[in-house]
Order: structure tokens, then sequence, then C-alpha cells
């Protein structure tokens, strides 16, 4: 995925071949977390609570991280200057999963705040979803896959806009512990699922 994002990416939009460094690592971790810093690079932690996304890799699969925020800064700013774009891509070695995530960190207990990070967060994702698979070399390499998602990831917990119990919303949490699948006309219209991620929940990456 690294190269296609490097080379086809590029070569799409008429740009120079990516050159930043560090876009990408591999793990094979059967649990991990991911949080992005200030300096607009990814960390992966194999401890709890530590990151902003969780993840369960059961059967011990490689996984690709792509910083695709990065990515897309490093591009000439007449090119990215304005556009929006997600935080990570996350494919697998086998035919299983493409995975397009925002992650955030917000403890919103405002209804109409929370509305506005969910809204420009699924910008995010579409946007993302929309540049990406406008290459043709990436759109074949996403039709292999069986799972394809986009993810909003909120290490706070916070209930989906569709979930009216937010008073009960960490026993809720407990009882649903691997996200809601939510729905969004934009991102099923290109064979993908969106789903949400908050506080403890985990995205299982399963065969």
């Amino acid at each position: 995925m690294e190269a296609l994002l490097r080379n086809n990416f590029t070569a799409n939009y008429g740009l120079p071949a990516c050159t930043v460094a560090n876009l990408a690592f591999v793990t094979s971790e059967r649990y991990f977390e991911i949080v992005d810093t200030d300096t607009n690079e990814m960390l992966l932690h194999t401890q709890r609570n530590q990151g902003l996304a969780k993840f369960s890799n059961p059967n011990g699969m490689e996984i690709t991280i792509c910083n695709y925020e990065k990515f897309i800064s490093s591009l000439p700013q007449a090119f990215n200057e304005g556009k929006k774009r997600c935080d990570i891509l996350i494919t697998c070695d086998r035919n299983c999963f493409f995975i397009l995530g925002e992650l955030k960190d917000r403890n919103i207990d405002n209804q109409n705040k929370a509305h506005d990070v969910r809204k420009n967060a699924k910008k995010q994702l579409i946007q993302s979803l929309n540049a990406l698979v406008a290459v043709q070399s990436i759109q074949h390499y996403i039709n292999t896959k069986n799972q394809k998602r986009c993810c909003y990831f909120n290490k706070q917990s916070s209930a989906p806009a569709l979930i009216n119990a937010v008073s009960a919303f960490n026993r809720l949490a407990n009882t649903i512990p691997d996200g809601f699948r939510m729905t969004n006309r934009d991102i099923e219209a290109l064979n993908f699922e969106f789903w949400e991620y908050t506080g403890d929940q985990t995205l299982v990456m399963t065969t």
C-alpha cells in the first residue's frame, strides 16, 4: 500500500513521487493501539489505554499502517491545500481488510459539538476515500479486500448520534465491544461501511 501511495497516487494526480520517510510501519502484534502525535507521526502501543484507536489481531496477521495525513501533507501545497484527509490507512497481508481511520480524543458533552466533530470526521473520511478510489491501481487493490471500512475512532466515550442512551453509554460500550456500524450513503456508495469506535471499543481484525 505504501508503494501505491508514493508512486501510483502521485502519478495519477501529476505529482512527483513522494520521498518523505516513515510513512508506514508493519506489525503482527495480536493487540495494538495507535496514537498520532503533535508532530504528525503515528506511534504503536501494545499496552492498553495508551492510544486513540484499538485493534485486536487474533490471528497474528501482518498489518500495515500508513500515515495518510502525513503523506497528503508532504505533497505540493497547490495539491494538498484545503484538502480534508483522514489520519491512517490500514491493510493486511491477506484479502481481509482495507481501513480508513480518523482518530480523535474529544470529551464532548454537548450534543451539537459532538455532531460537528463527527460531521467533520466523516468529511475527512469521505474525501480521502474519493481521492483514493480515483486511482485505478488503488481501486483494484481495494477490490481484493473482503472488508472495507471507514472508521471514526474517539478515545473518549461518546455515544454516536443515533444512540439515545447517553447516560448509560459506558454500559452500552461494554455490551457492544466491537464498535457500531452506522449508515452513511456516501461511504456505502463506494462499497465501504462506516463504523464508529469509542472508549474501549476495539476493531477486531479476523480472516
